[in-house]
């Protein structure tokens, strides 16, 4: 098994639990409101998703389409079916969120804004990748077909920083070509927000507008490994306080930072304001991965070599330590995470529910909320620590499902495999 990146597993986690934790009004990791999770926290993945951006796609558009239709659509789809069963008796009982269960709502919807059954409303950035990913291949193909020509053109003068083969297309990767879509990129989330400000995002213009919303963080990721990941080595004593003060200084000005990726909408500020924030909070966390991923895997110092590490004489460093395992396996699963964990909430409070009728014990739980709103979060007696089994719950549980989707997934590749070998 191909070993994972330990600092963007680490950020991956720290992301899902920062979207759960703000579905759950538990902001202690905001730092005060300095850092709201609504000012950055989904772009986290966008930004993972262009981190990892592989150019030899670009050679097989057609391989790309169907490989991300795979992995992320058609898991969707499935279970966005199963949600949709479950809808209808939940509909029935008084759920207003929970939608009709129609050809609009199993195919259109996702697309749209995702929160069509209700319980699964958290995965609706699944299709919003999906979209933009094809998108942004669009127009790097485009590109790179210009950008072919004119290289085939002036040949060894026109320089290639990248590696690749003189006769593919790809010219764009790792190159200054990359700054110009990330300045076209920035100038389309620009013209996103100014649109929204002005009130003229909503309905099915929060499609596009998503899309163009979006774009900048998922170069950014490209950005970053291809250009600037060498050159991030700020010292932390430098590099906290400037991040904090900058969050500061804009919350001063603007007031609330966060908004609403999903809707387009709740923009403070500039129209450039919201950029801002998602790199600040992009920053942030990502510097907390890199000093995590240096405390588990026991190097003496940051970007040190992983033999370089501590002897603890006890237990074991690196690859195979506990945390490692574990952190990789959480960020395997942040797919499962993200579609599961609101019905898990939805099952907490159901149990709840039914102990304050029966029992005659949770007078305070609000039944009409729970039906109402989606993001009810019931805390018996005020005690906001109850939030964190919620938390745990919203974590675990899905990572059981999706490894329980991957043993099944196995045994059936198994039995196919073992079936034609007879």
């Amino acid at each position: 098994m191909k070993k994972r990146n330990l600092t963007f597993s680490i950020l991956s986690v720290i992301g899902m639990i920062l979207i759960i934790m703000g579905h759950l009004d538990l902001n202690v990791l905001s730092f005060g409101g300095i850092f709201p999770y609504y000012s950055y926290h989904v772009m986290i993945f966008v930004f993972i998703s262009g981190y990892f951006y592989k150019p030899e796609d670009e050679d097989d558009i057609i391989g790309f389409v169907l490989r991300k239709a795979k992995r992320l659509l058609l898991p969707y789809l499935i279970w966005n079916l199963i949600y949709g069963l479950i809808a209808v008796p939940m509909r029935s009982g008084g759920f207003v969120f929970a939608g009709e269960l129609n050809l609009y709502n199993l195919f259109i919807a996702p697309f749209m804004g995702g929160h069509q059954f209700g319980l699964n409303a958290a995965a609706w950035f699944v299709p919003a990748l999906f979209l933009l990913e094809m998108c942004d291949m669009v127009v790097r193909k485009a590109v790179s077909l210009i950008g072919s020509s004119v290289y085939k053109k002036h040949g060894e003068n026109c320089e290639r920083k990248n590696g690749r083969d003189k006769g593919e297309t790809n010219v764009i990767y790792g190159t200054g070509m990359e700054w110009l879509l990330m300045a076209a990129y920035l100038s389309v989330g620009v013209a996103a927000v100014w649109l929204s400000q002005r009130g003229s995002v909503y309905d099915a213009y929060r499609l596009p507008a998503r899309l163009m919303f979006m774009a900048p963080s998922l170069q950014f990721g490209r950005i970053y490994r291809t250009r600037l990941e060498k050159y991030d080595i700020t010292p932390w004593f430098l590099y906290f306080p400037l991040l904090f003060g900058m969050n500061l200084l804009l919350t001063h000005v603007h007031g609330g930072l966060a908004y609403s990726t999903v809707w387009v909408t709740g923009f403070a500020g500039t129209p450039l304001t919201p950029f801002i924030t998602t790199l600040t909070g992009i920053a942030l966390w990502h510097r907390v991965a890199v000093i995590l991923g240096c405390l588990i895997e026991g190097r003496l110092k940051w970007r040190s070599s992983e033999s370089e590490s501590v002897d603890t004489g006890s237990k074991k460093q690196g690859s195979d330590s506990f945390a490692r395992k574990a952190i990789d396996k959480i960020g395997i699963h942040t797919y499962d995470i993200m579609m599961h964990h609101l019905a898990v909430f939805m099952l907490i409070k159901a149990v709840f529910a039914a102990l304050a009728g029966n029992g005659g014990i949770f007078a305070d739980f609000d039944i009409v909320a729970f039906k109402e709103d989606l993001y009810y979060t019931y805390v018996p007696g005020g005690v906001q620590a109850v939030k964190l089994i919620y938390l745990l719950a919203g974590l675990l549980i899905p990572l059981l499902i999706g490894m329980m989707s991957d043993k099944a997934k196995e045994d059936l590749i198994n039995k196919k495999t073992d079936g034609g070998r007879q």
